[in-house]
């Protein structure tokens, strides 16, 4: 059996455009089990549909395949990711990624094994990277906010001041959606996103 997850940390964001990715490489008979309004920060046996895919009895199987965008949608941070893989791997699932077409699977033979936990450290270190620079990211945003300088341009328009919040807090999500999606969602214009992905990147 095929299944996909696909997790999105806020109600409103949508899930479209990954389960098209996933169908278009995967086939169309994969199963998606969907995350709505659920933090990355949460452990993923404590997420209500990941947590049935990971349990014992309603878990998946040897010889089930779970997709997933990227390695670290398994876990909250390195260690949870690497951990909920290496359970599932251990049952005898293989799993496949949409993000560079990744397969991992045990094979029973301690050498291949043993790469593929190596891969495994590899890509939970990188994934724990790039997440502690998107909180970077966002942190530097909002420190920006603060500036004489910010404050100065934007000064007696708390509206914009919330706004600008909320498109770094869009910019930094774990599946971003285009400048122009985030901007029709928050009512903005482009330029107005655009100006603060700049303004976030020190541009």
């Amino acid at each position: 059996m095929k299944i996909a997850y696909v997790r999105v940390s806020t109600v409103d964001q949508s899930l479209e455009s990954q389960v098209k990715a996933i169908h278009n490489k995967f086939g169309t008979d994969v199963k998606i089990v969907e995350e709505y309004g659920v933090s990355g920060t949460i452990n993923g046996s404590e997420r209500p549909e990941l947590s049935k895919l990971l349990g014992d009895v309603t878990g998946l199987r040897k010889g089930d395949e779970l997709i997933m965008w990227w390695f670290d949608r398994l876990g909250r941070n390195y260690h949870d990711a690497r951990e909920m893989s290496q359970m599932l791997l251990k049952r005898g699932v293989v799993l496949k990624t949409v993000n560079q077409e990744l397969v991992l699977q045990y094979t029973g033979k301690a050498t291949e094994d043993m790469l593929v936990d190596v891969q495994l450290t590899l890509l939970a270190g990188i994934a724990e990277n790039e997440r502690q620079a998107r909180l970077a990211s966002a942190q530097a945003g909002r420190d920006k906010l603060s500036d004489d300088e910010w404050k100065e341009k934007f000064q007696g328009r708390k509206k914009n001041v919330q706004l600008h919040q909320q498109v770094i807090d869009e910019l930094c999500a774990d599946n971003p959606l285009s400048l122009r999606k985030i901007a029709k969602k928050l009512g903005c214009g482009v330029s107005s996103v655009q100006r603060i992905k700049k303004a976030m990147q020190g541009s």
